[in-house]
């Protein structure tokens, strides 16, 4: 995906489709209508109503602050500053997590600074958070009293979370080209905390949200937040399946993979119905391969993505 599209990959979710989007785009057929069942993060609903091959695109989710969320960001309505994110620390995201009461604040928190976007581990380890913490104020606020400081003054005339952050990996490499010329003790220690810190991962997130924040409104996107069994769809839709794997983690608290397949079969009055699963699913076929995934199974071999299309 290129740098100018990576809007494209929607909020930092788990199961985010950024990687495979746009093959999954050129796999699907064209049509009046596209249903993006199991939204998630956004991902495909957002390709497709960019792609000009629907007239309406559904972006649906059953978790409302998911949608709410997206749509904020898409719409800039409620404005949301992110630089008042920056640096959270573990004590900030446990409260959000188990004290605040449910909303899209809460639900921008837990995405980006939870680890593997599970929103409910905190995204470092006690090692590393210190370090991260410091090196993320001394950028943005300059007030952490160490040598870093001097990324403050650096990065001065940057407005945005993507332009800081790109001036701190300039001056990253900067420093290590000046340490790696000296043997000092002082130096190698600097230059062995610069390899350390070479992402900033809260950074990272919050700076594809803002890429969201840039958009003008995509007038063919519609948000839906129903259970899957309760949308409305027409003969003629194309509809797309995200849900949670089979035999994965992800189960969203407990889904019932022989109610969706009873669902795809029987319920979906949709002639186009298609799947992302790793397993082949019953009354499928297989329309597109992705590939071996980098993740590893519990077996420890790698596995394909596929993208399945329904067959009646």
């Amino acid at each position: 995906m290129k740098v100018k599209d990576k809007w494209k990959r929607g909020l930092p979710y788990v199961g985010n489709k950024g990687q495979k989007v746009e093959q999954i785009m050129e796999s699907l057929p064209n049509g009046k209508r596209f249903v993006d069942v199991f939204g998630g993060g956004g991902c495909v609903s957002l390709t497709a109503a960019s792609s000009g091959k629907y007239e309406e695109v559904i972006y649906n989710d059953r978790r409302k602050t998911v949608v709410e969320l997206l749509r904020a960001l898409v719409n800039d309505e409620p404005h949301f500053n992110l630089m008042d994110y920056v640096a959270l620390t573990r004590e900030q995201f446990f409260d959000w997590r188990d004290n605040q009461p449910d909303s899209i604040e809460r639900t921008l928190v837990l995405i980006a600074y939870s680890f593997s976007n599970n929103q409910s581990t905190y995204l470092w380890n006690k090692k590393n958070e210190e370090e991260k913490l410091l090196l993320t104020r001394a950028l943005f606020y300059g007030n952490t009293g160490t040598e870093f400081d001097q990324l403050y003054s650096y990065s001065l005339n940057a407005n945005t979370i993507s332009e800081k952050y790109r001036l701190f990996h300039k001056w990253r490499r900067e420093q290590m080209n000046i340490s790696s010329r000296y043997d000092l003790l002082q130096q190698l220690q600097q230059l062995e905390q610069l390899e350390r810190l070479q992402q900033l991962q809260q950074l990272e997130r919050l700076q594809q949200l803002e890429q969201l924040q840039q958009l003008e409104r995509l007038q063919r996107l519609q948000y839906s937040v129903n259970d899957y069994r309760e949308l409305v769809i027409d003969t003629d839709d194309v509809v797309y399946c995200d849900p949670p794997y089979v035999g994965t983690q992800h189960d969203y608290g407990g889904f019932d993979h022989k109610a969706f397949e009873n669902w795809y079969l029987h319920e979906c009055p949709a002639k186009e119905i298609y799947i992302s699963e790793y397993t082949k699913l019953p009354h499928t076929e297989v329309a597109f391969n992705f590939g071996k995934k980098t993740n590893f199974s519990a077996a420890g071999k790698r596995r394909d993505e596929l993208l399945l299309r329904v067959v009646h």
